[in-house]
């Protein structure tokens, strides 16, 4: 009995020892892990603490892509060109020649950069590079297209400033170059990318929007590749929609020299269907009230949307430079452009059919051809000054690629 009663204790003394032993292990680990637990739980609060002030500084300061994008455009060109000149010698003698030409190749037209975005729910912008090798004549910025930044105070006020087209209305004014095949004789002279700030209503119904825009004149171009010539413009423009019918007006003041103006009404009309558009520009420039209706531009275009990857389209214009005019010192006759952008009593004419073809399966490629027809005319009215009349017969047969980053971007990039 005694014995069994010392193996009893025995056998609880080792328990006890066994348990004090465990107790004393698992203290050591809490000792080593509470320290450690607790910075790895006070690091994490103040990540949190962290993120929650981030989002209290400026919950809507999050960048979102809108425009990110390469574009190109490459044709393959045939001219068939017909000059015919001549003059009025001081004995009133005409001489006249004349010259037939053909001209063809391929050429890259266009290749663009294009980047736009939003950041927050206030500030957004644009940027579009011309990819050229030329360097800029005139200013730092003369291969950039669009570069401004815009704030927005609300659905309805915003403020833009940086290089943009400055607001001169009609519908071929209006569409990208790359989009533009032939075109009128302002279109291809007129300078429009200039650096200016504007401001912009929009109503409630986002039908209609009107901009005031303060900018660099296009003239300046033409005067001496100044741009700090203080040569400004001034343009007042209306975008309206009202169902069908939509426009693109404006009213211009441009300075050609300094506190002189050629005043633009630029007339955009467009009709829009399921199945056809057809828009009509009239662009009247005058220098003062004698000169309206002397200096102007008519251009219309038609487009037949014969199925979703097939579009025909006519195209046509006539233009007059009849503002200028002749002054006489010492008895010489000397010409003075008003308008720079035409010649003095300078006809041009054209008119073309072409078709655009959109794959379905890849319909950021666009396949394009058409045959259009010019005529420049300037007529042999005084002694000594030449006149001329040349036709231009194209056809031409091209491609036109985008390049979208944003299908390729993860969904995180998007938003």
């Amino acid at each position: 009995m005694k014995k069994l009663y010392l193996c009893t204790l025995r056998y609880v003394n080792y328990k006890q020892l066994i348990v004090r032993k465990l107790y004393l292990f698992i203290g050591l680990i809490l000792c080593v892990t509470l320290p450690f637990s607790a910075v790895s739980q006070e690091d994490g609060t103040k990540k949190e603490k962290t993120k929650k002030e981030k989002k209290a500084v400026n919950p809507d300061f999050k960048h979102k892509f809108t425009t990110f994008h390469l574009e190109a455009r490459a044709d393959f060109e045939y001219n068939y060109e017909h000059d015919e000149w001549g003059y009025v010698s001081s004995l009133g003698v005409p001489s006249h020649g004349e010259v037939t030409q053909h001209n063809y190749g391929f050429r890259g037209d266009y290749f663009n950069f294009l980047l736009g975005g939003d950041i927050g729910k206030h500030i957004s912008y644009f940027f579009r590079q011309r990819i050229i090798p030329a360097k800029g004549v005139t200013e730092l910025f003369d291969n950039t297209d669009f570069l401004y930044i815009q704030y927005n105070f609300n659905d309805q006020w915003s403020l833009r400033m940086g290089k943009e087209a400055i607001f001169v209305g009609g519908y071929e004014y209006d569409a990208p170059p790359i989009d533009v095949y032939y075109y009128t004789h302002y279109w291809g002279a007129f300078p429009c990318f200039l650096l200016g700030v504007s401001a912009a209503y929009t109503d409630k119904s986002g039908n209609n929007k009107i901009v005031l825009n303060v900018a660099n004149s296009p003239y300046v171009k033409y005067l001496d590749n100044r741009w700090n010539s203080g040569l400004l413009s001034y343009n007042l423009y209306w975008s309206g929609k009202f169902g069908p019918f939509s426009t693109l007006y404006s009213v211009n003041f441009l300075e050609y020299q300094r506190g002189k103006f050629i005043n633009f009404i630029a007339l955009g009309n467009k009709l829009s269907f399921n199945k056809w558009s057809i828009y009509v520009d009239y662009v009247n420039r005058a220098a003062g009230f004698k000169n309206f209706f002397k200096d102007f531009s008519v251009v219309s275009r038609l487009d037949w949307h014969v199925s979703p990857s097939v579009n025909l389209f006519a195209k046509g214009g006539y233009e007059l430079n009849s503002a200028g005019y002749y002054y006489t010192p010492n008895g010489h006759e000397y010409p003075v452009d008003v308008d720079m952008l035409m010649s003095n009593n300078l006809a041009h004419s054209f008119y073309g059919l072409g078709v655009e073809f959109l794959p379905r399966v890849y319909p950021d490629l666009r396949v394009h051809a058409f045959v259009a027809n010019s005529v420049n005319t300037l007529p042999r009215d005084i002694v000594g000054d030449y006149g001329f009349q040349d036709m231009t017969l194209t056809a031409n047969v091209g491609v036109t690629w985008r390049l979208d980053f944003m299908k390729f971007l993860p969904a995180k990039l998007k938003n």
